[in-house]
């Protein structure tokens, strides 16, 4: 009789531990998987911004048509829901510097 009692803890623990070890594998899978989704969330947000300020830099371009006198030197606009804010530095027959500034976040 002892001898059962003795198998039945003895299973008991496997089990225990079994499940223990189990749900540390399921717990780290979790975190590598959240960790992967938040790399790329990231890299996308930071792709969509890159586009839209270059998008935006574009139109601003165009739509000065190289008149230089024209370029105001600093503002902001909004770009699908997406506040851009640019600033400009050189002046006359100089390189200008056209610099853009976006909240990935937003």
């Amino acid at each position: 009789m002892k001898t059962r009692r003795w198998r039945k803890g003895v299973i008991l623990l496997q089990t225990l531990v079994m499940s223990v070890v189990l749900s540390m594998i399921a717990v780290m899978v979790l975190k590598w998987v959240l960790g992967r989704y938040m790399l790329t969330a990231r890299s996308y947000r930071s792709a969509v911004t890159t586009t839209h300020a270059t998008s935006f830099a574009q139109t601003s371009f165009a739509t000065w048509n190289l008149n230089t006198s024209a370029v105001p030197s600093n503002g902001c606009s909004v770009l699908d829901a997406k506040t851009i804010c640019y600033t400009t530095s050189g002046s006359g027959d100089t390189m200008r510097k056209f610099s853009i500034v976006s909240d990935e976040d937003q």
